[in-house]
């Protein structure tokens, strides 16, 4: 069955070359099985999202397994929206990703907004940070405010991923990402609750072996469907590669 990460990290690890470049990614990937995915970059996100985001563009052309995630920071907002202006249309960037210095706080909305009305002309899916049940309340404000917007909502909440799956059932425009803590009880009640279709795939490499997330699915009894739409079909519907490789 195919598989296809949409949570992936360019460095950013604490053991020196690891994920340094994403030759070393894609490779990774194929031994497990697993046939591409979407890569973000920890310089945008540590140091400046516009040298970082152009790096990670300009490596992408060597591996077209791999796409790119734009990282856009609300504590570095002039950088960012120079990045999206330079970067969110290029047809090999397929996502944004919103981060701040407070990973586990909730987006200031003001901040995010500036940054929210800049991607309106892209129209490319929108990675939010849900760690916790505070981030998905303030992650759920801006997928009702900016309807037009698809909204990914990374971790699905972590240990708070009932509060995910509720807000994702208050809004079509919200999808849940699995990278959260290894809780195979989570993922039969999301697809109860909203649909396969939007639950997406994600491992957080290298913080995770893909391996060790992909077992949520072998663990659980879900149907041939069910499972081929998580792994592989949603993303492609979703970020529209096939329309990209063409």
């Amino acid at each position: 069955m195919a598989i296809f990460d949409v949570n992936l990290n360019l460095e950013g690890y604490p053991i020196p070359g690891v994920n340094q470049n994403l030759a070393q990614i894609a490779q990774g990937l194929q031994q497990r099985g697993i046939e591409g995915g979407i890569v973000f970059s920890a310089r945008a996100e540590k140091v400046d999202p516009l040298s970082g985001n152009r790096i990670l563009k300009a490596m992408l052309d060597g591996t077209p397994q791999l796409y790119g995630g734009l990282t856009a920071h609300t504590n570095r907002v002039d950088a960012s929206l120079q990045a999206i202006k330079d970067l969110l249309g290029h047809k090999r960037i397929a996502a944004i990703r919103l981060v701040s210095n407070e990973p586990l706080e909730p987006l200031h909305p003001l901040v995010a907004d500036e940054l929210l009305n800049a991607c309106r002309r892209y129209q490319k899916p929108i990675f939010l940070p849900t760690p916790n049940a505070a981030c998905v309340e303030a992650a759920l404000h801006l997928a009702k405010t900016y309807s037009m917007h698809k909204f990914i909502f990374v971790a699905m909440g972590g240990a708070d991923w009932r509060t995910a799956i509720a807000a994702a059932d208050q809004a079509v425009n919200i999808f849940l990402e699995t990278s959260g803590p290894l809780d195979r009880a989570k993922i039969s009640p999301a697809i109860e609750a909203i649909g396969s279709h939007r639950v997406l795939f994600g491992s957080n490499l290298p913080f995770r072996d893909p391996l060790a997330a992909l077992g949520l699915f072998q663990d659980n009894e879900l149907s041939s469907l069910d499972r081929r739409r998580i792994l592989y079909d949603n993303a492609v519907k979703l970020f529209n590669l096939n329309e990209s490789e063409a």
